[in-house]
């Protein structure tokens, strides 16, 4: 018989030995075991693997901050795989370094939970063991969540600001600064994108100019992580998808009695209208629509006239399209057909014949644009009607935007 020598792959086991490889992170290590009793050496191996493995936060430490960083290394062999998960929660995401010594969890904790931390290492000896840990993140002075609108499906006008409102308070500058990588914002045409604190708890994002027609927005808050300040911490996520419609842009000149009424650049309606007197004068600038509602009941009480005084009245209205807080609408007004188109004299509301009114409410919607010009009453802050564009563009602070696939 014959035999052929192959150079470089000659075996060097000895009878009664066996080969392990390993193969972590694209590098092979290989060694050999005896295939008699090795559980005394084999053991001493794991101890010494658990030992070189140590993890931030430390074992069984407690009142983690919830931004704190999860980190797991080994000083020994490579770690095959790492999970830090929660009580009933999903594990935390993460990444290896090259050469798998080191994990980073890329999730934020959440406050007033219980981790787990399981990592499972294998040595240079292809001896494999699993090292567990815990920790507990603190207690908040307060949890800070929020809610968000547009809701998700919507079809909103070019003026529509995303509205942020927190369940507490959030007065901290710094503590607003740590927030916006908390944000997303995915457009499908991108565009700038800025968010202004209008109060302690609203915050508002808008475009630089008005939204483009058929935009599709994407908006993500992911609070769990945010350090909201006096010790309170965000709690949560959420995320609600929209789209931009036709731009509805209505104008109201308050000194010729007109309302013009546009979709996607083409007027399409122009309305006599009696906007408020001089006793009671229609806020100038560029208001959103509110909401609108086929009847309401108007009661001057509620925007300081009593009911019983001269100006006051407790009337059904028909056709509303709410415009400001302060109770201007756009809306039905049959007692002051003889004024309209040439004189105003409304408690502030903009008034239009009856039909006229039906119209323009079965045409708007959310978010659609009622420019007021020619008044002497400026926009009053805070009023989301107008606060939005009335307030410049330089005061708000810039969000990354990302762009949708699809």
């Amino acid at each position: 018989m014959r035999s052929r020598s192959h150079a470089g792959h000659r075996s060097l086991l000895l009878p009664g030995v066996i080969l392990v490889g390993v193969i972590v992170a694209g590098l092979v290590f290989a060694t050999t075991r005896s295939a008699g009793n090795g559980g005394h050496a084999t053991g001493q191996a794991r101890a010494t693997l658990i030992a070189a493995v140590s993890t931030i936060p430390a074992d069984h430490a407690s009142g983690v901050a919830p931004d704190a960083p999860v980190i797991v290394n080994t000083r020994l062999g490579r770690l095959l795989s790492v999970r830090v998960t929660p009580n009933g929660g999903q594990a935390l995401t993460g990444t290896f370094s090259f050469g798998a010594t080191y994990w980073t969890a890329t999730a934020p904790l959440v406050a007033s939970t219980s981790y787990q931390i399981r990592a499972r290492v294998v040595g240079r000896s292809g001896v494999i063991t699993v090292t567990t840990s815990t920790f507990t993140t603190l207690t908040p002075a307060a949890s800070v969540t929020v809610t968000v609108w547009p809701q998700s499906g919507l079809t909103v006008g070019v003026g529509q600001p995303i509205v942020l409102k927190f369940s507490q308070p959030v007065t901290d500058p710094t503590a607003r600064d740590r927030l916006l990588p908390h944000l997303t914002v995915g457009l499908s045409m991108p565009v700038a994108i800025g968010a202004y604190w209008f109060s302690s708890t609203e915050l508002h994002l808008r475009p630089q100019s008005y939204w483009q027609t058929g935009e599709k927005v994407s908006f993500a808050a992911s609070l769990d992580g945010w350090a909201a300040g006096e010790g309170a911490w965000g709690r949560g996520s959420l995320t609600v998808t929209f789209t931009v419609g036709d731009a509805r842009i209505s104008t109201v000149d308050l000194a010729s009695h007109q309302m013009t009424v546009t979709d996607n650049g083409a007027i399409v309606a122009t309305y006599p209208i009696s906007a408020g007197s001089d006793q009671y004068p229609t806020m100038d600038g560029t208001h959103i629509v509110l909401d609108r509602e086929s009847q309401v009941q108007m009661v001057s009480s509620t925007v300081g006239i009593p009911v019983d005084s001269p100006g006051g009245y407790d009337e059904t209205v028909y056709w509303d399209v709410h415009i400001s807080d302060s109770g201007e609408y756009v809306h039905a007004a049959p007692w002051s057909a003889n004024a309209q188109g040439n004189t105003n004299v409304s408690h502030g509301c903009v008034n239009l014949s009856p039909a006229d009114a039906e119209q323009f409410m079965n045409f708007s919607r959310v978010g659609d644009i009622v420019d007021v010009i020619d008044g002497s009453r400026a926009p009053v802050p805070g009023d989301h009607g107008v606060m939005d564009w009335s307030t410049p563009w330089s005061a708000f602070t810039p969000l990354t935007v990302s762009t949708l696939s699809g």
